[in-house]
């Protein structure tokens, strides 16, 4: 579909950027180098599946997956936020690596990953995504950096819904791993 073909070259974009700032000597950008490349390689090996999103619900996960971006922040990222920001994004790569074909952005049943951080909470990528954003907006908290992250978390929600009603066997796996994405609190 053209929204997935428009969102592996903005992965591959980003991923573009983020080396060009490695050149530069930005060594920090590392981890966010890995996680656009290895998303947009891994979103055109990923698994078919027969069980996948309505084009909404495509439309709406790729507003969301880029919606990180939207962060402004004038001021240079304080070395304690970039490395917990960092660390959320290295998160991620495990993630990502972790779902290996079953990765994609839009929900779809690519058969049920339940290892590496999958035993932690039902829905790490998510999890570290909203932490990276948060620790990025912190440097400068905005009301444009506000919404931006109400949007993130909302949109989120709506992804996590739609994932769990259409991967087979989740019930079960939601049994065992009981938090979404924080453990004690949701």
């Amino acid at each position: 579909m053209i929204l997935d073909a428009i969102g592996i070259v903005i992965m591959a974009v980003l991923g573009g950027a983020r080396l060009y700032q490695m050149i530069a000597g930005e060594w920090w950008v590392f981890p966010l180098f890995a996680h656009a490349m290895i998303s947009a390689f891994l979103l055109i090996l990923r698994g078919k599946t027969d069980r996948k999103a309505t084009v909404w619900q495509k439309l709406v996960a790729w507003i969301s997956a880029l919606l990180p971006f939207a962060i402004q922040v004038n001021v240079e990222l304080p070395i304690l936020l970039r490395a917990l920001s960092i660390s959320g994004v290295a998160f991620a790569v495990w993630t990502i690596v972790v779902l290996g074909r079953s990765f994609d952005v839009a929900p779809a049943d690519r058969g049920l990953v339940v290892r590496g951080p999958y035993n932690l909470v039902r829905h790490p990528m998510y999890a570290s995504e909203i932490f990276s954003t948060v620790m990025v907006a912190a440097a400068e908290m905005t009301l444009w950096n506000f919404l931006v992250i109400s949007l993130l978390v909302a949109t989120i929600v709506v992804r996590i819904r739609w994932e769990e009603g259409i991967i087979s066997e989740y019930s079960a796996y939601s049994d065992r791993v009981r938090a979404r994405l924080l453990p004690g609190v949701w």
